[in-house]
């Protein structure tokens, strides 16, 4: 079974249990309405509850989603979950406001249903959630300026998040006891288990993986290369990347950052950008200095080998290309290779020299603020692509840079009926 059907069927049964899920809540809650002599409050409420349940199935898959992205992310990558998770998270909080304002339309009730009284404990703890909900979700929202162990513990919040929710349902809920709905409940209570049990187990081993840094070596004036020593074998695949995290206090969260070395070099590599507090303090790193590193992430690898590759990087999303090429070099595959990569200036674009001393690669830089001979000025079009790859259909595609830049090659791509499978790209989710 090949990579694209184990995906597919993943999708699949994600999408079977879901769908099966919301119409099992609508039947159930819809049902019990007397719509002949239909009473507005009696729908208002009958809406509210299935707005709730709807919110639980949605909080309880957020949250096993985010447990077991480490699984998912060689299925569809974890840029692509982790700004999935962001838009889903909105749309879950849709639905956990709209549960109890239903209520308190139809029952005229506001402080029943937002103040929590402990004579009724279940309807209390589901109030509770309530606002751990919120608070958890203004936290996910700063995450960048939280301290990455305040971060792990907020974390535990959603574990207490669910117990209080799954208690307040199954027992303050009227419809607990139907056949279907302990059928969802029991999936999502087996599935939450193995997810802190996947999370638990991965903490633990991604604990070794700490590194000490070799070296730092300028690339240009604002982007260096961080050179780490692992102290156990570390494998990735060529274009993956890892989350960083500098083990000094006045430092927040973890940062990701693309893999430029190839996964046969001795070191790993990784060649970052300044900009902000942490990569600022990543720069001035020294030798013997210690950091802590989270994966390897990312499903933006080359796995066919039949097709030309082209590859279309901005600014430092080069990053991925140059382990990717010094990775299928040292395959000595007999693919050809092209590389478009767009810089402003020609002081800006980093390990020039190593990619025009590989012979297999096709190497095109970009300038888009400086006309320099022996340079292409201005931006990646479909004339550029036209003229420097004649087997443009039947070629790959890998995009990595500026949202803008991806968005426009895309566009380009498609006029020139490029496959949608033949397209992929890196998303920048920071």
């Amino acid at each position: 079974m090949n990579f694209n059907t184990k995906r597919d069927i993943l999708t699949t049964l994600i999408s079977l249990f879901f769908s099966f899920s919301i119409v099992s809540f609508f039947y159930i809650v819809f049902s019990q309405v007397n719509f002949v002599a239909l009473n507005v409050n009696d729908l208002l409420y009958a809406i509210g509850k299935f707005f709730g349940l709807v919110a639980f199935l949605l909080l309880s898959t957020l949250i096993i989603s985010g447990d077991l992205s480490r699984f998912f992310d060689k299925y569809f990558g974890m840029d692509r979950i982790i700004k999935f998770q962001r838009k889903y998270a909105l749309f879950n909080l849709v639905f956990v406001l709209l549960h109890p304002l239903f209520f308190i339309l139809s029952t005229g009730s506001f402080t029943y249903y937002l103040i929590p009284k402990f004579t009724a404990i279940f309807l209390a703890l589901g109030i509770i959630a309530f606002y751990v909900f919120m608070v958890v979700m203004i936290c996910s929202w700063l995450y960048k300026r939280i301290s990455y162990n305040l971060w792990q513990y907020i974390h535990v919040l959603t574990y207490i998040l669910f117990i209080f929710v799954i208690l307040h349902t199954l027992l303050f809920g009227s419809d607990s006891s139907n056949v279907l709905l302990i059928i969802i409940y029991a999936i999502i209570i087996i599935f939450f288990v193995i997810g802190i049990m996947f999370r638990t187990r991965y903490k633990l081993l991604q604990r070794k993986n700490m590194f000490l840094v070799n070296k730092v070596v300028n690339e240009t004036k604002d982007v260096f290369s961080l050179y780490l020593e692992p102290k156990q074998e570390f494998k990735f695949q060529a274009g993956q990347f890892c989350f960083l995290r500098i083990n000094r206090d006045n430092l927040f969260a973890r940062h990701p950052f693309t893999i430029s070395s190839c996964p046969n070099d001795k070191l790993i590599r990784f060649t970052i950008k300044i900009y902000g507090m942490f990569t600022q303090e990543a720069s001035k790193l020294k030798k013997g200095d210690s950091i802590f590193l989270e994966g390897p992430f990312g499903g933006f690898v080359v796995n066919y080998l039949q097709k030309d590759l082209v590859f279309i990087a901005g600014g430092i999303g080069i990053t991925p290309f140059v382990s990717i090429i010094d990775d299928l070099q040292s395959k000595n595959t007999k693919q050809k290779m092209s590389l478009f990569y767009c810089t402003k200036t020609k002081d800006d674009l980093c390990f020039e020299k190593e990619l025009n001393a590989n012979k297999n690669l096709k190497s095109i830089f970009v300038l888009s603020k400086e006309n320099v001979k022996g340079y292409e000025y201005g931006h990646i079009n479909k004339d550029l692509i036209l003229r420097n790859i004649p087997n443009y259909k039947d070629s790959l595609y890998y995009i990595c840079g500026p949202e803008p830049l991806k968005k426009e090659v895309i566009r380009i791509l498609k006029e020139l009926n490029v496959k949608q499978e033949c397209i992929h790209y890196e998303s920048f989710f920071w």
